[in-house]
């Protein structure tokens, strides 16, 4: 399934860490996943039954039964080859049958499962129940495929002959061995070569022995069928081509039936695709507690407690706290604040909920109100295309930049990273503003993350602002490890957004951020008399 954004976008705003979370098991629900079209503008309705439809399951149906729904589906095997052999007129095997019967037993397991009406029923039709019918004489309690005597009397009756002429042979090959084995002195003959000792048996031998090699002391010898013995094997060899006659018309008669179902079997096997990528959506919902969003047509993006998942888990991996983001965007938005006050990380929310709800999940936030977007577009930091790397920062944002435009979006969101940050402020202010300006003539949503000042008042957009540091804390002696910095940060940053007026935000405080983080604090007093 390709969503609404660039490979490089995609990383930035979590759609790739997404779509692996909600992944089928099987190749069914991959071939499924790959034919969805993500959800546009213009099919809010299609989205919003979509939604429901997760979110009511992911509400009713016990996680357990989910996964073992799922894993059922994902063990099936793949009936496709052997259909189109039996779709051609070719003759299956023994192996393609007990295939065929695996996947068929794969559909009765799970409609054991379907126990919520939201849930797709696999269909059983006409063609599937009489090929069920059909192959079941052929199934074996140790879970493999046997052309029983059941499947027709001619090939009972063929296969009873085959067996009659069988004990005829043995009983005359017996009788010839026997005889031979006494001639040799010998307690039996096996099958196969014997050696018979030249002391024990003088020449000339009698004719049910053959001579294979002579040596001084011994003959290797097999037996020689007599007369009577070779009309009992050439009886045995006609009965066994009869059996094999017979066989092969009850797998033709068989395969034909294969073929005749081929069509609904095949359907049968999209169900299961779709079935699949449906319960990893609301896998995903429940694993996350997801709410169902709203999904409207107007331009904007609302949320309360939203978390963006590829952060909030590592966060939690590592034994820290994830902070969860309310905010509500209405076309084109600045956000000011400190670094490290999660103004990246609140970009990235924006951009993982709306992809959200393009992919038909549910959203782990509290409540949502999305609209669908022609492109989810990541403008600045990060985000840029491996072509792209080869130019300093700015020329690869540039490059971004004129990308989407020429693209032109009918409905866009548009999350701008410190676009321009590299270049001289001056000429990254106007260039921000530009774009800004840019993006609300064309009735983007957009939200833009600078340090720059004044860039809101100066677009005539609303400018919103991360709290910040609640206090300053002092410096501990030596050095931070990874996780005490992010804890120590955690503990004294309002990681809340709030619209403010005009261009009062509170200041970047990375000289103080420096000292926290370890920095060493010369350097950072001296920074501070330089300030």
């Amino acid at each position: 399934m390709r969503g609404p954004w660039t490979d490089a976008a995609s990383r930035e705003i979590g759609a790739s860490w997404l779509e692996e979370q909600i992944a089928p098991a099987g190749d069914f629900g991959r071939r499924a996943r790959e034919a969805e079209v993500p959800f546009a503008p213009g099919r809010e309705e299609e989205a919003r039954r979509a939604l429901a439809r997760v979110y009511r399951v992911a509400q009713d149906v016990a996680a357990e039964t989910l996964a073992a729904l799922q894993a059922t589906i994902a063990a099936c095997p793949d009936p496709a080859a052997a259909l189109a052999r039996a779709a051609s007129g070719s003759v299956l095997s023994d192996v393609d049958f007990f295939e065929v019967l695996r996947f068929l037993d794969t559909l009765a397991a799970v409609r054991e499962f379907l126990v919520h009406p939201e849930l797709e029923v696999v269909a059983t039709k006409a063609e599937i129940e009489a090929l069920e019918a059909s192959l079941a004489p052929g199934r074996m309690p140790e879970r493999t495929f046997y052309l029983a005597d059941d499947f027709d009397e001619r090939l009972a009756a063929a296969r009873g002959a085959e067996a009659a002429a069988h004990a005829r042979y043995d009983a005359d090959r017996s009788r010839l061995t026997a005889r031979v084995a006494a001639y040799a002195g010998l307690d039996h003959v096996r099958d196969g070569e014997f050696v018979v000792m030249r002391e024990r048996a003088p020449a000339p031998l009698p004719p049910e022995i053959r001579v294979l090699r002579e040596a001084p002391t011994y003959y290797l010898c097999e037996v020689a069928l007599d007369g009577g013995a070779l009309v009992a094997l050439t009886e045995l060899q006609a009965s066994e081509a009869r059996v094999a006659e017979s066989e092969e018309v009850v797998r033709a008669r068989l395969s034909t039936g294969v073929g005749a179902a081929a069509g609904p079997l095949a359907s049968a096997a999209a169900e299961l695709g779709r079935l699949d990528a449906f319960v990893a959506r609301a896998r995903f919902a429940q694993r996350f507690a997801c709410c169902l969003p709203e999904v409207v047509a107007d331009a904007s993006l609302r949320f309360t407690e939203a978390r963006f998942l590829p952060l909030a888990t590592s966060l939690e991996e590592r034994g820290h706290r994830y902070v969860p983001l309310s905010l509500s965007l209405e076309g084109v938005c600045v956000l000011t604040g400190p670094n490290m006050g999660g103004k990246s990380a609140a970009l990235r929310a924006c951009g993982f909920v709306a992809a959200c709800v393009a992919l038909g999940v549910p959203v782990p936030a509290a409540t949502a109100r999305v609209a669908l977007f022609d492109e989810i577009a990541w403008i600045g930091s990060g985000g840029v295309a491996e072509e792209a790397s080869l130019l300093s920062s700015f020329g690869a944002e540039v490059v971004q930049l004129r990308d989407f435009l020429a693209r032109d979006a009918r409905r866009a969101l548009v999350l701008v990273d410190e676009f321009a940050r590299t270049t001289s402020p001056r000429e990254g202010r106007a260039l921000l503003i530009a774009l800004l300006e840019r993006l609300r003539d064309a009735a983007a949503v957009g939200f833009a993350a600078t340090h720059l000042s004044r860039i809101a008042e100066d677009a005539g957009v609303p400018h919103f602002a991360v709290a910040g540091l609640r206090e300053l804390p002092e410096r501990d002696e030596g050095s931070l490890d990874l996780d005490a910095a992010i804890e120590r940060i955690a503990r004294v940053m309002d990681y809340r957004i709030r619209r403010v007026a005009g261009d009062a935000a509170p200041g970047a405080d990375a000289i103080a951020l420096a000292g926290v983080l370890g920095l060493d604090p010369a350097l950072v007093a001296r920074a501070r008399a330089a300030l």
